[in-house]
């Protein structure tokens, strides 16, 4: 196993549970009463494409909208905390809009995009990557101008710049399949900006990942990871009408059937945005 395959392992099964996670809507209805609830997704991914997004099953899961995002921010940084058995993770991302142009067939905006990672999956690695070029509303690369750091981050940003951004592009970026549960509000320091966030829990998430034999001799295999103890945090830019998710913490547990051959131990991860820019 390469250096860097139990990084890029561990977070590619984060990254398919986190895009079913972001399948959210926040209720402004009256309160119900709390019922602890289980919703329960499948998806089917061919070999190679670990990333592909081929569903089946009740999966509902979609390329999110950066348009909102990019088109209210300026600037977006966060952390991301990953605590497992088999090591950490720490990340520092930074998004920064340097132009917008409306005058194509479509929105294009110019990006910076830096990422620095540090993980003890398989030893200690620190790596560092970023990338500039406009990309469209679906965060799709569509030119680069400059890039540098580590190759592997490079080449995953310059195919993806916003990948590890969608947690925050919005809170309704795929069609709703549960509801968040309100838990309360409250006034939030992020960076510079005081602004009222309101804290919610988010129901239990069964994802179930069946992945097509790889190779002569390998058969299907599946995954099943649980995502418990959620709770998103997000609140109305001011000065906007974006909303904004803020906070973001889940645990995870994966289970794999007899042929995998790959096995991830439980982990607890969190997202946090440290600072933004309006404009």
């Amino acid at each position: 196993m390469g250096k860097n395959e139990p990084v890029v392992a561990f977070v590619t099964a984060v990254l398919i549970v986190t895009a079913a996670v972001g399948a959210v809507s926040l209720s402004s209805s009256p309160l119900p009463p709390f019922t602890e609830s289980t919703t329960t997704t499948t998806e089917t991914i061919s070999c190679p494409t670990l990333n592909s997004t081929q569903a089946s099953g009740n999966s509902t899961v979609r390329p999110p909208n950066f348009g909102p995002l990019l088109g209210n921010l300026s600037a977006l940084s966060f952390v991301e905390s990953i605590y497992s058995a088999g090591g950490n993770i720490a990340v520092s991302a930074s998004l920064f809009v340097l132009n917008r142009s409306f005058t194509g067939p479509r929105p294009l905006y110019l990006v910076n995009v830096t990422l620095n990672e540090f993980s003890t999956l398989g030893g200690n690695q620190t790596q560092m990557g970023s990338v500039q070029g406009r990309v469209a509303s679906n965060g799709t690369m569509i030119s680069v101008e400059r890039s540098s750091g580590t190759s592997v981050l490079t080449d995953q940003l310059t195919t993806s710049p916003l990948e590890f951004f969608q947690t925050f592009a919005s809170v309704n970026s795929t069609a709703s399949s549960y509801t968040l549960h309100r838990v309360n509000s409250t006034v939030a320091t992020i960076g510079s900006t005081r602004m009222i966030v309101t804290n919610y829990e988010i129901p239990t998430l069964v994802a179930v990942e069946l992945l097509e034999g790889c190779g002569s001799g390998a058969s299907t295999h599946s995954m099943v990871a649980i995502v418990s103890n959620g709770t998103i945090q997000a609140g109305r830019v001011p000065g906007t009408d974006f909303t904004l998710i803020t906070l973001i913490s889940e645990s995870y547990a994966f289970q794999y059937n007899s042929t995998s051959p790959t096995s991830i131990p439980p982990a607890s991860i969190s997202e946090k945005v440290t600072s933004f820019g309006v404009g």
